[in-house]
């Protein structure tokens, strides 16, 4: 099951939690721009979006979620940006989404944040660049890419030296092979859980660099009419009923 515009406009996008209408209008701040507006309606969480905001791109859901997080796990960050029902099931988000909370993470985790706006910024410009729409129609997958990606800009290195060609190119072919053994086309949420996990071990084993990494139980089972149940990994029909 999709989630559609009219959808949308009854859950919030940062959380995707349910709006409430308030008994009286507050004075409140928009979570995205910050600005104060007579609000006549929060989340559960109290988050509050103006109309102007409500427009925004993905990018700016991904990136605005990212930079308020104190997470360091990013398999648990990745499902809070994708909770947001601006975040389509399958799409180039997910291209954003895997480098930006793997950025955000190692940057809490480091404590060095690195310019992690500016980063996110240049995440946004590689992926309009070369991977600007989803990948599953050339048989492949735009989330691994995105490991890439997040070695790039997380090392600052150039992809056309070629001591540093390797890494990147590793960890994305071990993410391909695993979306290849366990996956099928259309489930970009199931490719973002297994590049997370591919790159978050290649860190600890040639990094030294142990992030903490939740076990994955997919909450947008009953969102996806592909999905493959049983037969995926990440399938938790509790976690999908939450």
């Amino acid at each position: 099951m999709e989630i559609h515009q009219n959808d949308i406009e009854t859950l919030c996008l940062l959380c995707g939690g349910e709006l409430m209408q308030l008994s009286q209008t507050l004075n409140t701040i928009c979570s995205f721009c910050n600005n104060k507006f007579d609000a006549s309606e929060t989340c559960i969480e109290n988050h509050y979006i103006c109309e102007k905001c409500k427009q925004v791109e993905p990018i700016e859901i991904v990136k605005t979620i990212c930079l308020k997080s104190t997470k360091t796990d990013p398999i648990d960050l990745a499902k809070e940006v994708m909770r947001s029902p601006a975040i389509k099931m399958f799409g180039e988000a997910h291209h954003i989404i895997t480098p930006a909370v793997l950025l955000t993470a190692v940057s809490n985790f480091t404590n060095k944040f690195l310019d992690l706006e500016k980063k996110i910024e240049e995440v946004r410009k590689i992926v309009d660049k070369l991977a600007p729409s989803c990948q599953w129609h050339l048989g492949s997958c735009g989330s691994a890419l995105g490991a890439s990606i997040f070695f790039i800009l997380w090392t600052g290195s150039d992809p056309e030296d070629e001591a540093s060609w390797d890494k990147g190119n590793v960890v994305v072919a071990n993410s391909l092979k695993r979306i290849a053994e366990f996956g099928s086309p259309r489930c970009c949420k199931r490719d973002t859980y297994i590049t997370i996990e591919e790159t978050v071990d290649f860190l600890k084993r040639n990094y030294n660099l142990n992030l903490p990494i939740s076990e994955p139980k997919c909450d947008f089972s009953l969102r996806n009419r592909t999905c493959k149940r049983e037969d995926c990994i990440y399938f938790n029909l509790k976690f999908s009923l939450v």
